[in-house]
């Protein structure tokens, strides 16, 4: 057994072969979504990807020379907000700052989708060693691995890997940082750095902050006196990214709480629409959880069209249902709900997905909810 300050994990030491019947049945899983995934991918980016928009090169250029405003943004670049006379971007600001280096050399000919190799390469091997610190058999390691990256709508955000889709692999990247260090060695000022990372690069991450809360206080006498100490050092953790995102905003609209989402130009009839319903409304409800949960693959080129034409289905712009794009989620439920590790997951994607649910945006385009990624570590938990 593996034992941390407040909670066990089973450590696997030859633990014994799956029966072939249910090894044969997660390899076939695998294999059948990641072809389909692969399809998906392949057909999706002859109808929508192409264009080359490169957000945080922008950002990152504007970072180098001292000013956060993106005046040299091309004009036709959309989700940009017009403050004045000064040209900003909404998106979080992570991914241009890591950049930096990169865009001081190429310029703003650099593709910030070239990023998005290097951290996946990173994520798969953070996600290796949370496997392993989740005690999962050797034998499941790599199959879960291919599902993750090759068999969830993880792929489509790299085969695509535009700004808006990047900021989620980066998130990823600090989550997963975070959450093997809660399972290993509990540096947890470092823990909340991390989580604070993962914040400016997508602001909902913030919101799995009570799973590492839970994880790190004790069970027996003098919880309250420890949920105090622990709530302490994370926010020392916390305290550099929050200061830069406050700061961030202030300098950019006079408000440190204003992001500018809700004053962004978007370039879509529709969505302009939904926003004049609210940044978050209970009206934007029903089209997201369609979008996550019910939305299916639209007929190509259209259903009223003579014929269907090759592909002859391709996925909805507005999401797919998380249960088409992976259907091996569902072993998440039978994860066992008395265990401390599996609760808090739980919470992490429940207080995640909420506000995701009441904002006016559902992530267009793309291949699957893709706003789901912000808690796909804590899912990946629950289905290992």
């Amino acid at each position: 057994m593996r034992t941390s300050r407040h909670f066990t994990l089973a450590e696997n030491t030859g633990a014994p072969s799956l029966p072939d019947r249910l090894r044969f049945s997660i390899a076939f899983i695998g294999r059948l979504t990641l072809a389909v995934a692969i399809l998906s991918v392949l057909a999706l980016s002859l109808l929508y990807f192409g264009r080359d928009y490169r957000y945080f090169t922008f950002l990152s250029n504007a970072f180098i020379h001292g000013t956060f405003s993106v005046n040299d943004l091309p004009a036709d670049y959309f989700d940009k907000v017009i403050w004045g006379n000064t040209t900003y971007l909404s998106l979080a600001p992570m991914p241009g700052i890591l950049m930096a280096p990169l865009v001081s050399v190429f310029g703003t000919a650099f593709d910030d989708v070239a990023l998005a190799y290097p951290f996946t390469l990173a994520n798969i091997l953070l996600a290796f060693l949370l496997l392993k610190r989740l005690g999962i058999a050797r034998e499941l390691r790599r199959p879960l691995l291919v599902l993750f990256f090759g068999g969830t709508i993880y792929l489509s955000v790299l085969a695509n890997g535009r700004s808006w889709l990047l900021a989620h692999i980066i998130a990823i990247t600090f989550l997963l940082l975070a959450i093997n260090e809660v399972l290993s060695q509990q540096r947890i000022p470092l823990i909340g750095l991390w989580l604070g990372l993962a914040f400016l690069a997508r602001s909902m991450t913030i919101l799995s902050l009570p799973f590492f809360v839970w994880l790190l206080i004790p069970r027996t006498s003098g919880w309250l006196r420890r949920t105090a100490w622990v709530s302490l050092e994370l926010l020392v953790g916390l305290a550099i990214p929050a200061a830069f995102f406050l700061y961030y905003n202030y300098a950019r609209f006079g408000n440190p709480f204003e992001t500018g989402y809700g004053v962004a130009q978007t370039g879509n009839a529709d969505l302009v629409a939904a926003l004049k319903l609210g940044l978050f409304s209970v009206a934007h409800i029903p089209k997201n959880l369609y979008a996550f949960l019910l939305a299916t693959p639209l007929p190509y080129p259209s259903f009223s069209a003579p014929v269907l034409q090759f592909p002859y289905i391709y996925p909805s712009p507005w999401g797919l249902s998380i249960f088409l794009t992976t259907p091996a989620f569902i072993y998440a439920f039978a994860a066992n709900r008395r265990e401390r590790l599996v609760r808090a997951a739980w919470l992490a994607i429940g207080l995640i997905l909420v506000p995701l649910m009441f904002y006016y945006g559902n992530g267009w385009v793309q291949f699957g909810f893709r706003y789901a990624l912000d808690f796909y570590p804590f899912l990946f938990i629950l289905t290992a």
